[in-house]
């Protein structure tokens, strides 16, 4: 349980205060994280069917939970306008809404040829992995984890990271998010129309999830470095919490 609270805390954030909108938002993440966790942990002893069912589903709802909750912390606009949708009455679950996170858009997006072009700067992307996220905020966070972390306080994840380029690691977390959201999308929409077990099998699915918690933590290690981030960490802390993400790690 340790290991879930280190994983969870390195994503939302800690310390909420019940009473502030954005922290209820980022507790209700929390709360929701904590149990598709538990619940991945737990799928580990199914049996390879099941697991090759449900383990998709699971890693999905982190990828989807995660970049919510780090939406919240480093531009939280976008959530407290989702969630002002979500409050009025005439709520439609039936129908997309402009309003809903998408993942392109709002976690990766096009790249943009020229950053300071006024045609670029009139609708600037926002996505965590858009070029300006990544060009002004995480290739400095990138920077300090690698310059101050180790294999001694971040764990056998440091090396991986740490193994290229600030810029590198970003574009490589980046190119790891899309396969494993698309890996996960051929188990949940059940467009495989050969066995699924011939995919999905049981090595397969377990990479992609372990995949998926490395991703996540690594991302969320670099937006909790970010000066303005929501609830920013300590850094010594969010190596901890890092070190301990791994223990995660499915067998």
């Amino acid at each position: 349980m340790e290991n879930i609270d280190s994983f969870v805390r390195l994503v939302c954030g800690t310390n909420f205060d019940s009473n502030e909108e954005l922290d209820k938002i980022l507790l209700h993440l929390e709360a929701s994280l904590k149990k598709v966790t538990c619940e991945l942990i737990e799928v580990q002893g199914l049996s390879d069917e099941k697991l090759g069912l449900y383990g998709p589903y699971l890693g999905r709802a982190i990828l989807e939970l995660s970049m919510t909750a780090l939406i919240a912390r480093i531009d939280p606009f976008k959530i407290l306008l989702m969630k002002g949708k979500q409050e009025q009455a005439d709520y439609d679950l039936g129908k997309p809404h402009s309003s809903s996170i998408r993942w392109q858009g709002d976690i990766v997006d096009n790249a943009v040829n020229n950053l300071w072009d006024d045609k670029s700067l009139k609708n600037p992307t926002r996505a965590i992995f858009g070029a300006y996220q990544v060009q002004l905020v995480l290739i400095h966070s990138a920077e300090l984890v690698i310059d101050e972390g180790s294999e001694s306080s971040m764990g056998d994840w440091y090396t991986r990271f740490s193994s290229t380029t600030a810029a590198s690691a970003i574009e490589s977390i980046k190119s790891k998010i899309n396969t494993a959201y698309s890996s996960l999308s051929k188990g949940i929409h059940h467009e495989l129309l050969v066995p699924p077990e011939s995919i999905l099998d049981r090595d397969t699915v377990i990479s992609i999830l372990n995949e998926t918690l490395y991703i996540v933590s690594s991302i969320s290690l670099l937006i909790s470095q970010v000066p303005h981030t929501y609830k920013k960490a300590n850094l010594e802390q969010s190596f901890n919490d890092y070190k301990k993400s791994k223990e995660l790690e499915l067998s």
